[in-house]
């Protein structure tokens, strides 16, 4: 039978743990462990898990970091320590439907998938359900490998995925995030990167995790006015493509390096066409810096002209065409975002985590 373990990262969440530990008692598919990574809480958070842990049905290892180290690398730090065959990702402060691992499980072992990630219901601080976090899905789905998009992600919290992702590449190598500029690269970008990159995704439309919204989260699934995210989606600049250039080189050099580290031939094959999956967007951004950079606007023309005729706009390439859109009028016209960017309407609908530059 497969084993799981989870991974729980803890800062201060004693109003909220105790709804989630219980709904990890709760679950039709036991973990093997929990395993509690604490950033140095002062609150309660610690006695609240050594008391679940008396009664716990499963083992529970609390491990105290010796330094803050943040939610991500919390998150890694302590998937490392896993010993089960797959790890979930468990935040402090949601709740657990009681089939989420088994459902997930079930789903990876038939479909010899390497991750699989689900849809969402949000609750408020009062546990009451106030919407949906869809992510984007609308079905089920089985993506191939290299199908996800590049620079988008399944939130942490419904990502279950194998083990063994976290032994290809170390995870302190991972480098820089382009969704929160200057920083490592998130934990759920990270494992995404790598389910992408060497296995099949299941993709569900179940929503089996009531993720909270009550104001401290690291990232909140509430969707901003339209206004804020078409402003979001509408920056460009040669320093964003040059940044994306970068991120992409440094996932070929690391890729190659799994190639030639890889002890059998599989994962050699998925290394290999990963990293000329990404030397090709490392490309592509070297070349779409030039739609910004240029200082002539026929130069600036030709060079979006030349990324069309090689298709570049294509969905496939991890652009599409609302990116199209933006390089016309940001950067071969450079109209300011003012120009195009309607009033705002704020919503009250939840969908999508919030999406990065491209």
């Amino acid at each position: 039978m497969a084993t799981v373990s989870v991974v729980m990262a803890t800062y201060n969440g004693a109003r909220y743990i105790s709804a989630q530990l219980e709904s990890l008692r709760a679950q039709t598919h036991l973990p093997s462990e929990l395993i509690v990574g604490d950033d140095g809480s002062s609150d309660a958070t610690l006695e609240i898990v050594a008391a679940f842990a008396a009664s716990a049905p499963f083992p529970v290892r609390i491990q105290r970091n010796a330094m803050r180290l943040g939610y991500g690398e919390n998150f890694l730090t302590n998937a490392k320590l896993a010993t089960g065959n797959y790890v979930a990702f468990c935040d402090q402060d949601d709740e657990w439907a009681p089939e989420k691992l088994a459902t997930c499980l079930a789903h990876l072992e038939r479909e010899q998938a390497v991750m699989c990630v689900h849809a969402a219901s949000l609750i408020d601080g009062e546990s009451q359900e106030i919407g949906t976090f869809d992510q984007g899905i609308t079905g089920f789905e089985i993506r191939p490998t290299l199908s996800l998009e590049p620079w988008d992600v399944f939130f942490g919290l419904t990502q279950v995925f194998r083990r063994d992702l976290l032994d290809l590449i170390p995870s302190d190598r991972r480098g820089l995030d382009n969704h929160a500029v200057g920083s490592p690269l998130s934990h759920d970008r990270w494992i995404h990167f790598l389910g992408d990159s060497f296995g099949k995704t299941v993709i569900l439309p179940d929503r089996l995790v009531r993720y909270r919204q009550h104001g401290k989260n690291a990232y909140g699934g509430l969707r901003k006015g339209l206004l804020l995210r078409l402003r979001g989606k509408l920056v460009a600049s040669a320093e964003i493509m040059d940044m994306h250039h970068g991120i992409a080189a440094h996932r070929v050099s690391l890729l190659r390096e799994a190639e030639a580290n890889a002890s059998d031939a599989g994962t050699r094959a998925h290394a290999r066409a990963a990293a000329a999956y990404w030397q090709g967007l490392a490309d592509l951004y070297r070349d779409r810096r030039e739609v910004y950079r240029a200082p002539r606007l026929g130069e600036r023309l030709a060079v979006f002209r030349r990324l069309r005729s090689a298709k570049a706009y294509e969905a496939g390439a991890g652009l599409g065409g609302k990116v199209l859109v933006k390089d016309f009028f940001l950067g071969v016209c450079r109209l300011p975002v003012d120009a195009i960017t309607p009033k705002d309407h704020h919503t009250a609908t939840v969908a999508t985590p919030p999406s990065p530059q491209k």
